[in-house]
C-alpha cells in the first residue's frame, strides 16, 4: 500500500461507493467485501446506486479496537454470529 501525505488525503464523503470505502478502511476490495459487515444503503435501484456510510465505517471500525473480547465486533466474531445466525 502507498503511503500518503496527510496534506494529499481525501476530504472523504458521507456517502461512498464500495471502491472508496474499501479505500477509505485501508484494505482491498476483496477484503472489504469478506469481512465489512456494514450494509450499504441504496440510493438508486442500480448496483452503482449503493453507499456506504462514513458513520457506520467509523463505528464498524472503533469495534474492531474494543477492548473486551466479547463485545469484539471483528471479522473472525461476524462470520460466526453469521453462521450462527443460519443454524437457527
Amino acid at each position: 500500500m502507498v503511503k500518503l501525505a496527510a496534506s494529499s488525503l481525501p476530504d472523504w464523503p458521507a456517502a461512498m461507493n464500495q471502491q472508496m470505502a474499501a479505500a477509505y478502511c485501508g484494505i482491498s476490495v476483496e477484503t472489504f467485501t469478506a469481512n465489512c459487515p456494514v450494509k450499504p444503503i441504496v440510493i438508486t435501484e442500480s448496483k452503482a446506486g449503493k453507499r456506504y456510510l462514513k458513520l457506520r465505517l467509523d463505528e464498524w471500525l472503533l469495534s474492531l479496537d474494543s477492548p473486551r473480547p466479547a463485545q469484539r465486533q471483528g471479522m473472525g466474531a461476524l462470520r460466526i454470529a453469521s453462521r450462527e445466525a443460519k443454524r437457527a
